[in-house]
């Protein structure tokens, strides 16, 4: 138990609260002198301050400077609610009810702009800061707010003169610009848009007005004229448009400059004084370009009016083998092969009567030493001179022509080749596999394991072999055998085909489905039953390892065209392949494909190409192939 304290124990103490008493005065007197500067403060401020409880809404203080802007007696002005002096009350309700729903003591983020009003009901805008405060445990809003009538008057006097001088900038006949001092363009008037002849997102983010000086030098001589004299009129500048045209212009600029005196660019007014004569320039210029190309152009250019030559270029005479100035006034008709001129002169008489004439075609020219030629003629009818006449275009395509009868005869002596080596194949090949079925099903024992095995081997290889020879007489005949060309219903064909590969379908228990919308076509019946049967085939190997494979076989409308497509799940192809798998022999190196010739997919685009259509794949490796294919639509 301890004792009772001493008597000095006790004076200590005595002197230890002293102390602390003092310290408190010290410190309620700091506080009496900074409230008393608060209130001098919260007084004198020239801007009107307004105290809010947050929970009633009740305004419980205000200054001097509040009661003279919303023109009440303090008595008055302390009677009412915050929302009685807003103009927008749910703005101001949201607020304080964000304020009394117990948020942390904080500043507000920055000044709002909101519209008050007098006790006379008068509205005008103000600018508050705000800031939320505890007294006694409430919360407290403190606002500062300032008349903002007159600024709001000044910006609208600024935007109605930004606005006048918007007007005048935009419908200025005149090119009007503003650049940066680096030559970037800040904005940009309608006329100066027509006048340089970019888009206005093209000249105000892509091009500096350097780039539009034909002589770069002449824009560092107008900044040092203007940055002397900070401005310059009717400055002489030859500018480019987009185009590459030129322009003699007068330019009239003046400086822009930062409230420090800093050149922040230009903003300048173009003229163009020349556009007539820039105008001849240009057509003396395209004139004289055009005699070039014409008189250096690899093609024949003619002019044929009243059935005679009046203007021929050096090619016409090289291709005829007139020296040019023969050729002027010469009958266009001796120009022609006599089989031609009645085809050429009928031609000629409906262009210039304004009828539908085909205006490329080809005929038999004559040489002025009798030769025959072919040409190549492109027409149309023009003025010259006030009267009509025809323009031409001719091209020597004699030695095309050459070419394409000696590959026709070498083509034919090929078909012919691959029809005999064919048909001389194929009986072997048939005796081969004959033979070796017999011994296989008569010696089978005697042979053993061994024998047997490559026994198969050449049944299989002769069995290859036949399919390939078959197809190689399939694919020469193609073309060669003329079409027999009606109205077939595309879904029976289709039928048919799964029909006859039913067996192969069963076996890999392949799902089928065939849309209902397949249409009757104008085709070669036979030929399509190839195109859908080799791509069917194909579409079977291709899904052999796939769980639950499927092919679709549809159709959709490709205006002018029929649209057919083949599509599988099955293992894809890869976009490397997709061109070359139309190639002859080219199979793709998978175990699925050992039983292909690679003359499926070679037959089908040549047949789809005797039809008028194309054929291709659209695939990715793993993710299955759609075939399609297009037939034109005839009536």
């Amino acid at each position: 138990m301890s004792g009772k304290p001493s008597y000095e124990e006790l004076e200590q103490r005595v002197k230890e609260l002293e102390r602390e008493a003092g310290d408190c005065k010290q410190a309620q007197d700091a506080l009496r002198e900074s409230e008393a500067s608060c209130r001098l403060l919260f007084s004198a401020e020239p801007d009107a301050i307004i105290i809010v409880d947050a929970q009633t809404k009740r305004i419980v203080d205000a200054n001097a400077a509040a009661l003279t802007l919303y023109e009440y007696s303090r008595d008055e002005f302390l009677r009412l609610r915050v929302i009685e002096i807003s103009a927008e009350q749910e703005k101001s309700i949201a607020y304080i009810q964000e304020v009394a729903s117990g948020m942390p003591a904080v500043a507000s983020p920055g000044p709002v702009q909101r519209l008050h009003k007098k006790k006379g009901g008068m509205i005008f805008p103000v600018e508050i800061s705000s800031g939320v405060f505890l007294l006694q445990d409430r919360r407290m809003l403190c606002a500062i707010i300032r008349d903002i009538t007159e600024r709001k008057r000044a910006e609208e006097a600024v935007h109605e003169s930004e606005e006048k001088y918007r007007r005048l900038f935009d419908e200025s006949i005149d090119a009007i610009y503003i650049t940066s001092r680096e030559g970037k363009f800040l904005d940009a008037n309608q006329a100066a848009i027509e006048l340089f002849g970019y888009a206005r997102e093209e000249l105000i983010n892509n091009i500096n007005i350097r780039k539009l000086y034909i002589y770069p030098g002449d824009r560092d001589k107008f900044q040092q004229e203007i940055e002397e004299k900070g401005s310059v009129r009717s400055y002489p500048i030859e500018f480019r448009k987009k185009n590459g045209t030129g322009m003699n212009c007068l330019l009239t600029s003046t400086l822009r400059v930062s409230s420090d005196g800093d050149i922040l660019g230009y903003q300048g007014i173009i003229r163009d004084i020349t556009k007539r004569k820039l105008a001849e320039e240009a057509l003396r210029e395209s004139e004289k370009k055009y005699s070039t190309l014409v008189e250096n152009s690899l093609t024949g250019i003619y002019i044929d009016q009243d059935e005679k030559i009046v203007f021929a270029n050096n090619r016409f005479a090289e291709i005829y083998r007139y020296p040019k100035g023969q050729l002027i006034g010469i009958e266009t008709w001796r120009l022609v092969h006599p089989e031609d001129r009645s085809m050429t002169k009928q031609m000629r008489a409906r262009r210039l009567s304004g009828e539908d004439a085909q205006s490329e075609y080809e005929a038999r020219g004559l040489t002025k030493d009798g030769e025959t030629i072919w040409i190549t003629r492109r027409n149309a009818r023009i003025d010259y001179k006030g009267r009509p006449a025809i323009l031409g275009n001719v091209v020597d395509i004699t030695e095309q022509k050459r070419a394409e009868a000696e590959l026709r005869k070498t083509n034919e002596e090929l078909k012919n080749f691959v029809d005999a080596v064919s048909h001389d194949l194929k009986t072997p090949v048939i005796a081969i596999h004959g033979f070796a079925s017999r011994l296989l099903k008569h010696y089978q024992e005697k042979l053993g394991d061994k024998g047997s095995r490559q026994l198969e081997q050449i049944m299989a290889g002769a069995r290859r072999m036949e399919l390939l020879v078959s197809d190689l007489l399939t694919f020469s005949r193609i073309g060669r055998i003329v079409p027999t060309f009606e109205h077939v219903a595309s879904r029976e064909i289709v039928r048919n085909v799964i029909s006859g590969i039913q067996n192969r379908i069963k076996e890999k228990e392949i799902e089928v489905v065939v849309a209902d919308n397949l249409p009757t076509i104008y085709c070669d019946g036979e030929r399509i039953y190839q195109v859908f049967e080799n791509l069917l085939v194909n579409a079977t190997k291709f899904t052999a390892d796939v769980k639950k494979p499927k092919i679709e076989i549809g159709h959709e409308d490709g205006g002018d065209l029929h649209l057919f497509y083949v599509r599988d799940n099955g293992i894809g192809i890869d976009p490397e392949h997709h061109l070359r798998i139309f190639e002859m022999f080219h199979r793709l190196r998978l175990k699925e494909d050992e039983e292909g010739t690679g003359l499926g997919l070679a037959i089908v685009d040549r047949i789809i190409k005797n039809h008028g259509g194309k054929v291709w794949v659209e695939s990715e490796k793993d993710k299955g192939a759609t075939f399609y294919f297009t037939v034109p639509k005839r009536s």
